[in-house]
């Protein structure tokens, strides 16, 4: 292979000329920062060879000479990979870096023949020529083209239309540019000739940029230079440069993103190069989040000619179009914080003015949030407590969701917000989902005391609206919620129009939660379609998700397990499309979620999504039913995965949070929660002291009022566990069918399944065989069909060893072949955790087998092939290696777990079982 890069060579001009040369454009320029490989953008280089073209396009500082001088190393090292591109390997490497004089294309075909290694007497005299000299080689040639936008000139655009589209095929290009040219890219996509790598593959990744930085910056640190700089490589090379030389001060600014170096080069390669126009109007939009070309013409005072506009385009990352809407756009953020600077420094704008003139200009136009935010940064807050006034006050809340009604009172002043009884109800909402409940429940009553002093504009508010906000806070309060508030709550709904979509929606998600604590699930799930379908009709997205997460809830509850974890998902998909900024919304779904995945086996996933929630919730919106069920599956995830310390972590925080809230029935719940984990683990005394407790606490007028059915039925439950830990498992039966009966009425399948399982077991230490077998069985079929296994599995070997007795006793052509393959992986599973350890008399207990084999021991499992093959007893004897005896010992076991007496019999259940 011979490559074009030395200095000194010579060749002449197309049409005879004069020898010139070759220069430093003909080879990679020399790179002194520090490098790290780079496989992904390396590999889309290698792929795109193998088509025919691969286009870099990016603007400057991504990388873009860097990336194609790693590929021209990699072809010119004589890697194996490019060789076979070719029949006749690779000849030729090329490298070529245009500049101005490239814009005359006579120029840009000489020095084309010379990258190309054409040193031919009579250089080509077009590019058709070029192309044939090139075709006639039995070797392939690579070409990389850097700064390819200089060539800008439209004969040179001409040109190069020409040379990309009639290339030959063993002749491959990779070229760079950081504006967009007018090549005929579309027909080239078309025949599956091009490859483009863009700013986005370019950038560097955390993982990346963490490799690059000294090793004593910590994680966070990081992440938040990756925020601010989105992986722009040119400022990752800076950073490092400052880190070696700067101090602890320059170093925080410079992770933050507001080093002066960073600045200077966003100055000097991106800004610098506009138009004044084009510059001055970027400058102004700084103060925006995101704007479009009308506002930003607005707010400049000029309009942008053509090839701005082509440029605005042209520059993604550093300028995106945003999803708000058509020719609407959004700064890179360190581009963004450069021009804020530039800004804060012309002596000749005032930024409050462009704040009021952007908070206008919105308010025009209904963007509610955008308006307010810009009015209060301007200083006019009549005009900002006007705005949300006008679009709906508190209503806006559930409207728009939470973090939009946040950021707008946020932007208020504390004055401002008192004086006016409306704005005063939005902030309750604000207290409220934050979770200061006391400091909100307190504001709410003084607006209701003071409403003779607000006189018309408390006039304006309705009593439906003060009814819903009263409503709220009670929910997260824990109160009210009983048969007359129920009662209250369906004659509001009777005594409006089904035209009042907004008013019965609320009204209908308030009596779902109501219902949901009374136990009267049915009506809890018919109430909560109707809200989702109100809410529908209000296009409310905020308000929808909430009725998808109740429906998962309730659903669970009810043992619709599929449809529960339907309903999460569809909420999830509501949040990532329309509340993604959201966390607390997105972690009270998480919990929902988890309730069903739990059930279904993912404890490592459960432990992991409710570790990342936990914090959002308990800091911020949250009610008891979410608690209780946040809580209690971490700490069984946590029992599961890392033990009981980790799992009592859990509780002691939800007790905290209990205390924090003024939550009693929090309380109950974490204490029921100890009971079911001391039990589990062997705590007897722990266990009945706080069981102890409970009742007292039950029976106690002013306590007892705090109980639900919920808590009712889990305490029943962990007394029937710590029961029948103390060798009284009849006493624990007894409590169990009071639980299975009420369940049953009230149709909470998920209590009705706990209990039956547990129930399987006591009845089974009782000497209840028979009732054990009922239970059992009716325990599977209401968990097979929705792949429910971690209830049975968390009763652990105890559970394992009493349904292998069940199975001894009765046979498994007792069950369906689809039951016995559930039985099997449920058996399985709790094994599992005992793997490796050793037992009483030291020997390992061994992996279980999947599926409903696992009921049958390895040896078992080869005698019953051994009778499907029709073999005797001799026989199977001969083919195992065993005594006729023996055989005859694994026989009797095999007809004994599958309720048979004879061979027939035997092979007509294992086979409607599928156990051969």
């Amino acid at each position: 292979m011979h490559h074009s890069r030395s200095e000194g060579k010579t060749a002449s001009r197309p049409g005879g000329g004069e020898l010139k040369t070759l220069g430093s454009r003909f080879r990679p320029p020399r790179m002194l920062f520090t490098a790290i490989d780079r496989p992904f953008p390396l590999s889309k280089i290698r792929d795109g060879l193998a088509r025919q073209i691969v286009v870099v396009h990016a603007p400057s500082g991504f990388g873009k000479t860097a990336l194609l001088k790693a590929g021209y190393e990699a072809v010119t090292s004589g890697s194996d990979y490019f060789q076979s591109l070719f029949d006749g390997g690779v000849g030729h490497c090329g490298w070529i870096t245009l500049d101005s004089a490239h814009g005359r294309p006579a120029e840009l075909l000489a020095d084309l023949c010379l990258a190309l290694g054409i040193r031919a007497p009579q250089p080509p005299a077009s590019l058709r020529e070029l192309f044939d000299i090139v075709a006639d080689r039995e070797s392939g040639a690579i070409l990389f083209i850097d700064e390819l936008d200089i060539a800008s000139s439209p004969d040179a655009q001409a040109f190069l239309d020409g040379f990309f589209l009639a290339a030959p095929d063993n002749l491959r290009i990779v070229c760079a540019s950081q504006q967009k040219l007018p090549l005929p890219l579309a027909r080239l996509r078309v025949r599956g000739l091009v490859t483009e790598i863009n700013a986005v593959d370019l950038a560097f990744s955390r993982n990346e940029i963490r490799s690059l930085f000294p090793r004593n910056i910590n994680a966070g640190d990081v992440a938040n230079f990756v925020r601010a700089t989105r992986g722009w490589p040119a400022l990752t090379q800076i950073a490092l440069g400052v880190m070696e030389s700067g101090g602890t001060d320059e170093r925080a600014r410079l992770l933050a993103g507001e080093h002066p170096d960073l600045f200077r080069h966003i100055e000097e390669a991106i800004l610098r190069p506009l138009s004044p126009a084009l510059r001055r109007t970027l400058c102004v939009t700084s103060i925006l989040e995101e704007f479009p070309l009308e506002l930003a013409s607005h707010l400049s005072g000029t309009d942008l000619q053509a090839d701005d506009l082509r440029l605005l385009e042209d520059m993604s990352p550093l300028i995106e179009k945003s999803q708000t809407g058509a020719a609407w756009y959004r700064l890179h953020p360190i581009v963004r914080r450069c021009l804020t600077t530039e800004l804060a420094g012309d002596p000749q704008t005032d930024e409050a003015t462009l704040h009021s003139m952007a908070a206008i200009w919105f308010a025009e136009r209904g963007f509610l949030e955008r308006a307010v935010s810009h009015a209060a940064r301007a200083g006019n807050f009549s005009l900002a407590a006007q705005t949300i006034r006008q679009a709906g006050g508190v209503n806006l809340f559930i409207r728009a969701g939470h973090t939009v009604l946040e950021h707008l009172i946020d932007d208020l002043p504390a004055g401002v917000i008192h004086e006016s009884p409306s704005l005063s109800l939005c902030y309750v909402l604000v207290l409220a989902k934050k979770g200061h409940i006391k400091a909100a429940r307190e504001r709410m009553e003084a607006i209701k005391q003071g409403r003779a002093l607000h006189g018309d504009e408390f006039l304006t508010i309705e009593a439906s609206t003060l009814d819903h906000i009263d409503g709220l806070v009670d929910i997260y309060e824990d109160l009210h919620l009983d048969d007359a508030q129920i009662l209250h709550l369906e004659r509001m709904a009777s005594g409006f129009s089904p035209q009042s979509t907004w008013e019965l929606g609320w009204i209908y998600n308030h009596l779902c939660i109501a219902y949901t604590r009374r136990g009267n699930l049915d009506l809890a799930r018919l109430s909560a379609l109707k809200a989702l379908a109100y809410y529908r009709e209000e296009k409310t997205a905020y308000a929808q998700i909430f009725m998808l997460i109740h429906l998962g809830l309730v659903n669970t509850l009810a043992g619709n397990f599929s449809a529960a974890l339907t309903f999460c998902r569809e909420a999830q998909d509501l949040i990532q499309s329309a509340q993604w900024t959201d966390v607390n919304l997105e972690a009270i779904c998480r919990v929902a979620t988890a309730d069903v995945l739990y059930l279904q086996g993912e404890i490592a996933l459960v432990e992991r999504s409710l570790g990342e929630a936990v914090n959002a919730v308990v800091q911020g919106e949250g009610w008891v039913d979410i608690y209780s069920r946040m809580f209690s599956l971490l700490a069984r995830s946590r029992l599961r995965l890392s033990g009981l310390d980790t799992a009592m972590a859990a509780i002691d925080k939800a007790e905290e949070v209990a205390v924090e809230r003024a939550l009693p029935r929090l309380k109950i719940a974490a204490d029921i929660m100890r009971v079911d984990i001391f039990s589990k683990t062997g705590l007897i005394e722990s266990a009945v002291l706080l069981a102890e407790r409970l009742v007292s606490s039950l029976r106690d007028p002013e306590l007892g009022r705090f109980w639900t059915w919920r808590e009712e039925s889990d305490f029943l439950v962990a007394q029937a566990r710590l029961l029948k830990a103390q060798g009284r498992p009849g006493e624990g039966l007894a409590n169990l069918e009071i639980v299975m009966a009420r369940s049953r009425a009230n149709g909470s399948g998920y209590h009705l399944l706990a209990a039956e399982i547990l129930a399987t077991v006591a009845a089974w230490n009782d000497g209840r065989h028979a009732q054990a077998l009922e239970y059992f069985q009716f325990a599977i079929a209401r968990a097979r069909s929705h792949e429910v296994t971690q209830l049975f599995e968390d009763e652990g070997l105890e559970f394992s060893t009493v349904v292998r007795a069940i199975v001894r006793r009765f046979g498994l052509k007792v069950f369906s072949a689809d039951a016995v393959d559930f039985i099997g992986r449920i058996i399985g599973q709790g094994e599992k955790s005992a793997f490796g350890k050793l037992t009483d008399n030291g020997r390992r207990i061994k992996s279980p087998l999947a599926g409903g084999k696992s009921l049958l021991s390895q040896r078992e499992q080869q005698v019953l092939l051994c009778l499907h093959e029709g073999k005797s007893n001799k026989e199977i004897a001969r083919a195992l290696g065993l005594s006729e005896p023996t055989v005859k010992f694994h026989l009797k076991n095999v007809f004994s777990k599958l309720g048979v007496s004879r061979r027939a019999m035997a092979l007509a259940v294992s086979a409607k079982l599928n156990l051969r």
